[in-house]
């Protein structure tokens, strides 16, 4: 009988992981804005940047996320209302390149300090909208991903 139990017990375990990764791995593909790329044929490149702590929650800032100098984040100044801020992240391409889809996400922090309310992708760049609820807590580590194509 023990030994029934714990062959069930490690295929729940296995089953439950087994759906988490598939979930996982699904929701990162489906939650990407996706334009139309049957013109893309070659030269696609990912970047993936953690935006620093210190340079959100506070006043406008900008800076290059190649060490190339290529790639701009631009943050602007935290707008308060009452006890809730905003702010805006704008990732724009390198020079050559075209933005094709970008992904964001929280990792870390307290739980609702700092929350993604929305992701626009536009021509040129992809922008972040965060809000702060309550401006309390440890914020977390926004995190971003673009797919890139040059030409």
């Amino acid at each position: 009988m023990n030994k029934l139990i714990a062959t069930s017990t490690a295929a729940l375990v296995a089953g439950g992981l087994m759906v988490g990764g598939a979930f996982a791995g699904s929701t990162t593909v489906q939650t990407m804005p996706v334009k139309n790329v049957t013109g893309v044929t070659a030269g696609v490149m990912y970047v993936q940047k953690a935006v620093p702590n210190a340079k959100l929650g506070g006043p406008a800032s900008s800076y290059f996320y190649l060490s190339n100098g290529g790639g701009k984040v631009s943050i602007s100044k935290l707008v308060t209302k009452g006890f809730d801020g905003s702010q805006t992240v704008t990732i724009t391409p390198p020079s050559g390149s075209t933005l094709i889809q970008g992904f964001a996400t929280i990792s870390g922090g307290d739980l609702g300090s700092m929350v993604i309310k929305s992701t626009q992708l536009t021509g040129s760049s992809y922008k972040i909208n965060l809000s702060f609820p309550g401006e309390q807590g440890r914020q977390g580590t926004l995190t971003f991903r673009l797919q890139l194509s040059n030409g």
